[in-house]
Formats: C-alpha cells, sequence, structure tokens
C-alpha cells in the first residue's frame, strides 16, 4: 500500500492538472467502489473542482457544490488522468500506466471539462477491487471512519513532540515498529518509513514504545519527518507497488537506509542490514546500530 509520500505525489499531481474543471460526467461500473451516501448524481455534475488534498493516505478532491470525492487506493489502485494534450498516471504499476484506457481494470471513470471546454477523464483503475471513491458533504468528510478514526498527520503543526510523547505514554507496551504503522496511531507511515525513521533514530524495531528515553523519542519524531520528506522530495517508493504521477518510478529506494537493504552494509557501521519478522510485518534494520533493549 502506498504511503504518505506517494499519496502526498499523486495528490499533488492532481492539484495541479485538474482544479477548475467540471465533472460533467461519472460512469460507475463496480458500484461497491463508489459510495453515494446521501448524494446523487446531480450532486456531482456541474460540480467544478477546488482543489486536491491529502488526508492520511487518501486523496481528497473538494468540489464547488460543497461535496468532496474521498479516493482510497488501498493496495493495487491507479488513479490516470488522460485529455488531448497530457496523460499523468499514479499508482500500482499494475497492469501497467501506459496501457489503453479504460481497461479491464478501470471500474470508475469520471469526465471533465475544462475553461476552454476541452475534455479530460479521470480513470480509478483497481486490479483486486479493494480501492474506493466515497462521495460526502464536504462538512461530513471527518464522520467517515477512515477519516476520523485516523492519528495525527506528521505534517500537522498540532503533532508535536510533546504530543507524540503523550500518545507513546498510552500504548507503553506495544511494539516500536508496530506502532508506528498503526494508522489510528500516526497517519500515512507504513512499512517502508518506519523502517526508514528506526534507522535515522538507531532504535531497533522490535523495542516496546515505553522502553524508549526521552532522547530516543525525540531523535525518532525527528526521524519520523526526515523519512517523510526524503521519500517526498523523491517522488515515493517503487518497490513493486507505486509508480508516480508522471508514470515514472519513484527514486525514493535509491535513497533508503534500511527498508529492502537486507545483507548490504549499514551506510554508518557497515554492518550488514537484517531483515525480521514483526508481527505480520517485516523489517530491516542494523543489529549494530540500533541494539535491542537489554
Amino acid at each position: 500500500m502506498p504511503e504518505l509520500p506517494e499519496i502526498e505525489t499523486i495528490t499533488r499531481g492532481l492539484d495541479r492538472e485538474v482544479v477548475g474543471q467540471t465533472i460533467t460526467k461519472i460512469e460507475v461500473v463496480v458500484p461497491k467502489m463508489f459510495v453515494w451516501n446521501s448524494l446523487k448524481e446531480s450532486n456531482l455534475k456541474g460540480a467544478k473542482i477546488m482543489d486536491v488534498k491529502r488526508v492520511a493516505k487518501m486523496i481528497v478532491m473538494n468540489l464547488s457544490s460543497d461535496t468532496s470525492l474521498v479516493f482510497h487506493l488501498k493496495l493495487t489502485g491507479q488513479l490516470i488522468y488522460l485529455d488531448a494534450d497530457t496523460r499523468i498516471a499514479g499508482g500500482h504499476p499494475l497492469p501497467p500506466l501506459n496501457l489503453p484506457v479504460p481497461n479491464k481494470t478501470t471500474h470508475i471513470i469520471f469526465t471533465l471539462k475544462d475553461a476552454k471546454g476541452q475534455i479530460g477523464h479521470l480513470y480509478f483503475n483497481d486490479l483486486r477491487k479493494f480501492g474506493w471513491v466515497k462521495f460526502v458533504p464536504t462538512d461530513k468528510i471527518n464522520e467517515l471512519t477512515s477519516v476520523g478514526e485516523v492519528g495525527p498527520d506528521p505534517f500537522d503543526k498540532k503533532w508535536t513532540l510533546d504530543e507524540f510523547k503523550i500518545r507513546l505514554g498510552r500504548r507503553r507496551g506495544a511494539v516500536i515498529k508496530t506502532l508506528l504503522m498503526d494508522q489510528k496511531f500516526l497517519a500515512g507511515v507504513g512499512n517502508i518509513y518506519s523502517d526508514e525513521a528506526l534507522w535515522l533514530a538507531k532504535i531497533h524495531p522490535k523495542r516496546a514504545a515505553g522502553s524508549l528515553t526521552n532522547s530516543e523519542v525525540e531523535k525518532l519524531y525527528h526521524a519520523i519527518k526526515e523519512s517523510l520528506l526524503i521519500g517526498i522530495k523523491h517522488k515515493g517508493a517503487s518497490s513493486s507497488s507505486f509508480v508516480n504521477l508522471g508514470g515514472e518510478k519513484g527514486t525514493f529506494l535509491t535513497y533508503a537506509n534500511a527498508y529492502h537493504h537486507t545483507g548490504l552494509p549499514c551506510k554508518r557501521c557497515r554492518t550488514p542490514i537484517v531483515r525480521l519478522k514483526v508481527g505480520s510485518r517485516t523489517a530491516h534494520f542494523c543489529p549494530a546500530c540500533q541494539k535491542a533493549e537489554k
């Protein structure tokens, strides 16, 4: 599943390309993937796209009709925008993003019109059909379970070091690697960037949250932000599940320190990076720099 940097990359690209355009039509091929809630097609057709924002791992498209489209790509979703002059695509690389659309994985199609009358289409593809789009009144977005129950965004001004300490204090017995990936604890961090943050902070992934010293907590707080900012700078990671909005692979893994580096020398001490299971996920870390608690 794409993490915060990957979704931020897609969001910025869409905000640049589709803001100001009007939605003239929607085609829903797989009904379970589009949730109308209390709204109707008349609330959608004719609405202008005002902006595109990221909320945790979701994309929110705010419309002039005081409504919003909330997109969640889940594991294999894709968003492809196409008009006479432009083709941009982001999400899972299978099927290839340069295939003609619509295709057999296309489940929702939005027809858009810009100020000059040019027609474009936004396609929502999903190989496994786990992704979804929810159409809601803008003032009801936080009532969606998927939005209202997520933890703070790492780049929200309200997510301070003190707030991080308080949240860790409530989950003292939790394994730190698992906790960082819990979207109710902190929004947007998954397997990749939890590995990277823990490497930067020199913290073993199996440490209990309550075992961290004040110094380690502060280092981890800054390391989370640093790893995410590096990911955004390099347009995300492309292990096998993400291609950025230009249809190109993100280059973050070229700059990663731990994730998918099993057997490679640690960039700090040259000890080989190792891999182990933490719960149902895999962690990558340096056994010399990130020692387990004694």
